[in-house]
């Protein structure tokens, strides 16, 4: 088992409403790849997370073996989700063990 853990923050040009906005939407995204991608076991994102925390957004997901995650990573349904990461956050965080 191999657990992928992200975290972002949005862009600081980004308004509290878009902040707002863009939060249930990338939640909702997120979370909907849960049976989409083979070996993906588990995924789920939150955004904000707890108010101690020190990011927006974060992603928790874990894969069958080590193989399988760039499998998840170049996958359609994840691929499709990233340019709207990419477009609205930034200082990416990134830890798999």
């Amino acid at each position: 088992m191999v657990r992928h853990i992200v975290s972002w923050n949005f862009k600081p040009e980004l308004t509290e409403q878009q902040r707002k906005e863009l939060a249930v939407q990338v939640v909702e995204r997120l979370n909907a790849l849960q049976g989409q991608i083979p070996g993906l076991v588990h995924i789920q994102a939150h955004c904000p997370p707890m108010d101690s925390s020190n990011c927006d957004l974060v992603l928790y997901s874990e894969v069958a073996c080590p193989e399988d995650l760039p499998a998840y990573q170049a996958h359609p349904a994840h691929q499709a989700v990233l340019p709207l990461i990419k477009e609205n956050f930034c200082d990416r965080r990134c830890c798999d063990f």
